[in-house]
């Protein structure tokens, strides 16, 4: 019998759950990757509503069992392994500091590309799209350099210890790499080193690869 529930990671290439498809990869747990293409409709369709009828990505199928929200998973890959130390040990202000960061992340960075994201969303069908954008991206410049602020001279973003935080903040850096979005973004040296670290990480390459992301296709609008 297996020591551990069956995997199942319902991702999107480039989506929120590309950290927890890295942290996966990073905590060596057998799992199984499906793609659900969000922008060819596939979250909508009656297959996936069937994992969440919410329709959302990630998802992570454990044993009969769907997890959702990114945060949530990364916490439950972390503790479902131990030895690779991928969050700090409970009850401490570390592992509090690595919820910090996941709740920023999930809750303000995210929400802050909306603006360029789902402008049409936000304003409405007829709805004044530009005025809408040009609002959104002072804003969002301000939570990209609090993102760098936080993060400072530190390899990682609990110090020298690597965890699921890391490549949720790769996530977002992606995103503010988009040729749609990059030239809104503000110099963010120390962000940058940080995604060039988890770029080298060989599970963030064996992720990438299977995702089919390309330097060409992280770019792309």
């Amino acid at each position: 019998m297996s020591a551990h529930p069956e995997l199942t990671l319902f991702y999107s290439p480039r989506a929120c759950s590309l950290s927890c498809h890295i942290a996966l990869e990073e905590s060596e747990l057998p799992f199984t990757a499906h793609e659900v293409k969000i922008r060819a409709g596939e979250h909508k369709e009656a297959d996936y509503r069937r994992v969440n009828p919410w329709g959302k990505l990630p998802a992570l199928r454990v044993a009969d069992q769907v997890l959702t929200e990114a945060h949530a998973i990364l916490t439950f890959i972390a503790d479902s392994a131990p030895r690779k130390s991928l969050l700090p040990l409970v009850n401490t202000l570390a592992r509090a500091r690595a919820h910090e960061w996941m709740n920023f992340l999930s809750s303000t960075v995210h929400i802050a590309f909306r603006p360029l994201f789902r402008t049409a969303v936000l304003a409405g069908a007829d709805g004044p799209l530009e005025q809408v954008k040009r609002a959104g991206i002072p804003i969002l410049r301000s939570t990209l350099c609090e993102v760098d602020r936080r993060l400072g001279e530190g390899r990682w973003a609990l110090g020298d210890t690597y965890s699921v935080c890391d490549p949720y903040l790769l996530v977002f850096w992606i995103w503010s790499q988009r040729e749609d979005v990059v030239e809104h973004a503000p110099e963010m040296p120390n962000w940058r080193a940080h995604s060039e670290r988890i770029y080298d990480r060989p599970a963030t390459r064996r992720v990438l690869a299977r995702e089919g992301l390309t330097a060409v296709a992280l770019k792309a609008a």
